[in-house]
């Protein structure tokens, strides 16, 4: 090999190595510009951490949950939660304050459905539609059908002055709700019958049925 050959050899590997070593700083930059993305969410809107479970909420209402509570007609949801708006706002302020750090709409919203989805057992029901339980009930007893499950989710959302509504489709009903100043206040599903449902997700099953929407003023 000549000397300028070597020299034309030495000065490929060169080039390549920088651009080996670009490349990396590239990857690089750019995985800690989405890690400081994901630190800064965080820093806005912490998880929730130390949800209460249904024992401990329990304990709030104390006689609360002795009394009897009549069911009502499908339809009758505003009349279910107004007659314990009291107790359900102290229920949804006691998750709230206890699972999120700072006072965060999006990690108390959070913590609510998690609560939900984690302490209250889904019990199917195929006619789920002929009345409806309080949720008081459904708290005390722990165990719920999908409209009954989605109506204490409603309460205890819209309590802590979230935009709340329910979602119909054949045989099933969930939640969406909207968070003040919260990625443009869109809709966000939360089915909490699907216990490996994240905050925002919804079961492809569920997501492709023909819907019907009632917002809960």
């Amino acid at each position: 090999m000549t000397h300028k050959a070597h020299d034309i050899e030495e000065e490929f590997h060169s080039r390549k190595s920088s651009s080996f070593h670009a490349l990396i700083a590239l990857i690089t930059a750019i995985s800690l510009f989405f890690l400081s993305i994901q630190a800064y969410f965080y820093l806005i809107h912490p998880e929730p951490v130390n949800i209460p479970g249904l024992e401990e909420v329990g304990g709030i209402l104390g006689t609360s949950l002795s009394q009897p509570f009549s069911a009502h007609r499908s339809g009758e949801v505003k009349r279910v939660i107004e007659e314990v708006r009291n107790d359900i706002k102290q229920v949804a302020n006691f998750i709230a304050a206890k699972s999120c750090r700072k006072a965060d709409r999006v990690c108390q919203s959070k913590a609510i459905f998690y609560f939900v989805r984690d302490e209250i057992r889904y019990v199917p029901d195929a006619n789920f539609h002929d009345r409806l339980e309080n949720p008081l009930t459904v708290l005390k007893t722990g165990g719920a059908d999908c409209e009954d499950m989605a109506v204490l989710l409603v309460a205890l959302e819209q309590a802590i002055g979230n935009k709340v509504r329910l979602v119909f489709v054949p045989g099933h009903a969930y939640v969406q709700v909207s968070i003040p100043d919260y990625r443009g206040e869109k809709w966000l599903n939360l089915e909490a019958t699907c216990k490996d449902c994240q905050f925002g997700e919804l079961p492809n099953n569920v997501a492709i049925q023909k819907k019907d929407y009632t917002e809960i003023q």
